[in-house]
């Protein structure tokens, strides 16, 4: 529908409907019946904004589904922004050069842009991006958690850790698909519209060391507050970190306490489990507050078979 604004930027009568008598002599004699002439003319207005909806009422309506950012419309005019899109649905209206309603169904449209902005600023990068459970290549190994990951709902809160099955074929646990799985669950995410943060931990703790370097743009609460607030963390490689003080167990257990306590969704892969996690943070400090909180906040998994990136590299 035209709003009121549309029709005094564009107000003229259409050609083929009978003009209003009313005339400027008209609207000039109101003063004498004691209304002034622009009472007069915006009465007149109103008048034609009815007329015009009236006849937009009995209109034609056509649907147009808009799928990708490439068929928008709207696309060309700068000054459109896709915010007014998030309803999922636009209406436009046209009465020459013949009266006609076009509702546009953008829904697929706007969770593309919304995915595509969220997936830019959750931390994927490089391969990570193809990394999706679309592109899984499932077997016993990995069919239960990934089915499991696929149908997991955020928003119920509490966590996930994924520790690695360690065997004598794969006795460190690597290349199990741990970190693929977080990938691809950020990716879901994403594409639910529920922002989150990828990043792994040795990555966290080298952010939180760089903002005291002369001249960073960061602060050290500036990055805990990246990794609180987002409404889910998916942290990757937990107790792969090197600690020289108690400082650096000091900020995990921030975290992880403060995610714990507010309820937000932490995913965490290791190849570490829980005791192993408590010796590597301190068993005198911090460690023993870390896995409590975990064991107590995330289901755990374990995620065992063989190196997959070692299987990759030996095919010919």
């Amino acid at each position: 529908m035209q709003s009121i604004g549309d029709v005094l930027r564009n107000h003229r009568p259409l050609e083929a409907q009978p003009r209003p008598k009313t005339a400027l002599r008209d609207l000039q004699g109101t003063e004498e019946q004691g209304v002034s002439w622009w009472d007069a003319k915006i009465t007149q207005i109103q008048a034609e904004i009815a007329r015009r909806q009236e006849i937009l009422e009995k209109a034609p309506v056509i649907t147009k589904v808009i799928k990708s950012p490439q068929e928008c419309p709207w696309r060309e005019n700068s000054w459109r922004r896709c915010e007014e899109c998030q309803i999922g649905k636009r209406e436009e209206s046209q009465l020459e050069p013949e009266p006609l309603r076009t509702i546009y169904d953008v829904s697929s449209c706007y969770s593309e842009v919304r995915y595509r902005e969220l997936i830019e600023k959750s931390g994927l990068m490089g391969i990570e991006l193809n990394h999706l459970f679309e592109n899984a290549i499932l077997d016993e190994h990995n069919r239960e958690l990934y089915t499991y990951l696929m149908v997991w709902e955020p928003s119920v809160g509490g966590g996930i850790y994924i520790a690695a099955k360690k065997d004598p074929d794969n006795p460190q646990g690597n290349g199990t698909g741990k970190s693929y799985a977080l990938h691809a669950l950020t990716h879901r995410l994403c594409r639910m519209g529920i922002p989150c943060l990828y990043g792994r931990t040795v990555d966290f703790l080298m952010q939180l060391r760089a903002a005291y370097d002369e001249g960073s743009q960061e602060s050290e609460s500036r990055v805990l507050r990246r990794y609180t607030q987002v409404p889910v963390l998916l942290w990757d490689d937990l107790g792969k970190e090197s600690f020289r003080t108690d400082w650096g167990p000091e900020k995990f257990y921030y975290v992880i306490d403060y995610r714990v306590r507010a309820n937000k969704p932490i995913i965490i892969s290791t190849n570490f489990d829980l005791a192993e996690i408590e010796v590597r943070f301190g068993r005198d400090n911090f460690g023993p507050a870390i896995a409590s909180r975990l064991a107590g906040f995330c289901e755990t998994w374990t995620l065992g078979g063989p190196d997959r990136r070692l299987g990759r590299r030996c095919v010919r």
